[in-house]
Formats: C-alpha cells, sequence, structure tokens
C-alpha cells in the first residue's frame, strides 16, 4: 500500500478571497487517496463558503490567530501544527505565508512549495513602500529554504529561475462550473437598474483603489458622456479619489457606482465588457472569472493581463482612455465580433483554465520532490 502524502495549505485568511479560493479549488481536486489535506491560515477563522467547502470534505483548518506579518508567535505556532499533522509538503500562497513557512522548515524539516504571482520586487514597492527594501530583502533571504517556487505566467517563471530557484509554471483557474452567464440574471439586474437588457453594459471590478487603475476608469468613462445605451457599473470598495468620482459622474446618467458586492456572479451575466486598469495584479481572479461568464476583455498591457488575453480573447491597450472608448464602441458595433470573442474565451477558461488540469499538473510536482 502506497504512504499517502500530507499536505498542508497555508495562506494568511480565508478572508482574501481570490488567493484561498484558488487554493481550495486545488485541494479539492486532488486526489484524496493519494494525499491527506490540512488548511492553515495565519489569521482568525473568517468562516465563508470556502471554508464550509473544507469542512464538508473532512478537511481540518488550523488558525494560528496571528493577524499581521510582525507577530513571530506564529512561526511557533505554525511549526506545532506541521509537527501534530506530520506534514510532508508545505504549499504557501501570500508573502507572509511563504516567509513563515520557508523559515519553518529549517525548524521542522519539510518540502516547502511557494506559490507566488507576481514579482515579489513590484509588489513591496506597491504595497509597502516605507520599509519596501527592507521587506524584499527579508523575503528574498526566506526563499533560500523554499524547495520549489510555483508561478502563473512565463516572465514570473523567466523571473525567478534567474534568480536560481527551482521554479514551475502552473496557470490560475476558474471554477467554469460556477462561473457560467445566466440570462435570468442579466434580466433581473436589468430591471433592478431600469435599464433596457439589449444596452451594452461595461463592467469594472477593483473599486477606488489607486494600484487598480481607478484614474483611468475616470478618464475612460468621460469619453461617454453624451454617449446613449453604453452602461458603467463600478464594483469594489475603497475611497481613493471617490468623492470627486461622484461628483464628476453625478449627471450621467449611465453611470452606476454599487460598492462591494457581496456575490458577484450575476453581475458578470449583466456586463457585456469589462475594462481592466491595474497597474499591479497578481491573481487576475476577477479576468478568469469573468471570461468564463463570455464578457469580452479590454485590459492594459501588464504580464497578469498579458500572459492571459489573446486576440481571439478581447483586446491588450495601452493606457489610454481613447483606446478603451475605441475598443467599447467596436464591441458595441460589431455583434458576431463580440460573440466569437466570447465563444473563445468561454472555450479557454473550459480547457486550459479548469481546476482538474492544475491539480493534475500539481500532482506530478508534489510527487517529484
Amino acid at each position: 500500500m502506497i504512504k499517502k502524502i500530507n499536505i498542508a495549505y497555508y495562506s494568511t485568511s480565508s478572508d482574501t478571497v481570490g488567493p484561498f479560493n484558488q487554493l481550495v479549488n486545488m485541494a479539492l481536486n486532488l486526489d484524496q487517496k493519494r494525499f491527506n489535506i490540512i488548511f492553515i491560515l495565519s489569521n482568525h477563522l473568517v468562516s465563508n463558503q470556502a471554508i464550509q467547502r473544507l469542512e464538508i470534505n473532512g478537511i481540518k483548518v488550523y488558525s494560528l490567530e496571528s493577524d499581521n506579518f510582525f507577530n513571530f508567535f506564529q512561526l511557533f505556532k505554525l511549526i506545532k501544527v506541521l509537527k501534530m499533522n506530520d506534514i510532508d509538503i508545505l504549499h504557501t500562497r501570500l508573502r507572509r505565508c511563504d516567509f513563515y513557512g520557508n523559515i519553518a522548515s529549517i525548524f521542522y524539516r519539510c518540502s516547502v512549495i511557494n506559490n507566488i504571482v507576481d514579482n515579489h520586487n513590484d509588489h513591496f514597492y506597491n504595497f509597502h513602500r516605507i520599509f519596501s527594501s527592507f521587506l524584499s530583502n527579508l523575503y528574498s533571504f526566506s526563499l533560500k529554504f523554499s524547495t520549489m517556487i510555483i508561478v502563473n505566467n512565463q516572465n514570473n517563471l523567466l523571473h525567478y529561475r534567474k534568480l536560481g530557484h527551482n521554479t514551475h509554471l502552473i496557470s490560475n483557474g476558474v471554477e467554469t462550473d460556477l462561473f457560467s452567464r445566466n440570462e435570468d440574471s442579466r434580466n433581473i439586474l436589468s430591471k433592478k437598474y431600469n435599464i433596457n437588457p439589449t444596452e451594452f453594459n461595461v463592467g469594472f471590478v477593483g473599486g477606488f483603489k489607486k494600484v487598480k487603475g481607478i484614474d483611468l476608469v475616470y478618464e475612460i468613462i468621460k469619453e461617454f458622456k453624451s454617449t446613449n445605451n453604453i452602461n458603467f457599473f463600478i464594483c469594489g470598495g475603497g475611497e481613493y479619489k471617490k468623492q470627486e468620482f461622484l461628483k464628476e459622474f453625478s449627471n450621467y446618467n449611465n453611470v452606476y457606482v454599487l460598492g462591494h458586492i457581496q456575490d458577484i456572479i450575476p453581475y458578470y451575466s449583466l456586463f457585456d465588457a469589462q475594462i481592466y486598469t491595474s497597474h499591479s495584479e497578481g491573481m487576475s481572479s476577477a479576468l478568469l472569472e469573468s471570461l468564463s461568464c463570455k464578457v469580452a476583455a479590454i485590459c492594459c498591457n501588464i504580464d497578469s493581463y498579458a500572459n492571459i488575453i489573446d486576440k481571439e480573447m478581447g483586446f491588450i491597450v495601452n493606457r489610454s482612455s481613447k483606446e478603451y472608448a475605441e475598443k467599447i464602441f467596436l464591441l458595441k458595433n460589431n455583434s458576431s465580433l463580440h460573440e466569437s470573442i466570447v465563444i473563445s474565451s468561454r472555450l479557454k477558461m473550459k480547457t486550459k483554465y479548469n481546476f482538474k488540469d492544475i491539480s493534475k499538473k500539481l500532482t506530478k510536482l508534489y510527487l517529484s520532490i
């Protein structure tokens, strides 16, 4: 009888929906006859749908109850959980967990796989400017203790291999059965916002955050002031330039600022196109989800978008409001082009980005260690 491999998936919080759901879906699609699986969270446990899915499948979730990077007691708690469960492979996601997982492997011998979705120097500059150099160096030091790094695009593969790490490419995934287009949802939401279901709806999922490029969204919408039958839906939290935005578009009857949407799936069915304007992205979960729901994508040229979108699935444009506007008009006025793009997008999500195939690739990596 083949001994099962004990795997722990380690992330900061179940509340970081994109990264956590990626790990959950990868784990649930593994062959549980070959693997024993647990989950570890750095933060206090927040119960949600993903946690419930793990519990239904008999997968234990441990919380280290350490809600920030500098709570060093989480290292000792992590080592205790690893020992208690006789973990063979620790699969980490998000930098805090990469760091503590790599350091823990010095004291408890297990293989550590860091799942990294961008160039970490860019990350620390964008999100930790005050301590960016220190944190970047500290993180780089911890990577020396990693057994393997998994990345989600070709540029990151080259980046980490150049640094001498054992690096492998596995794309992010999407639940294509869950994220699919539903015309009933479109009709219900069209009635809710008092718009005609035949109008062309453009979505933006990211909220009022500088890194998400809300400044560019502002400029794009201004291109459509006197345009009928094109609506913009802004989804997501944040406060960056929100009041300025609301004031500018208070007289527009085609701009809907919705705030944080708990269940975004029906809104993907409302959208005909979605604009992506981020300065930096790691997961691109919203992009994969919307493509699976047959929403045409118009993206600026950053790695996380350009590595997914090809000419059959949408558009990569410069950070120019006029270029975005041109593509929106092109999609609205050319129904056959729009249909071709969204059908190709859905097919690509089902064939290349489904979790069953992703988990098969993961299995090969786990067994190679």
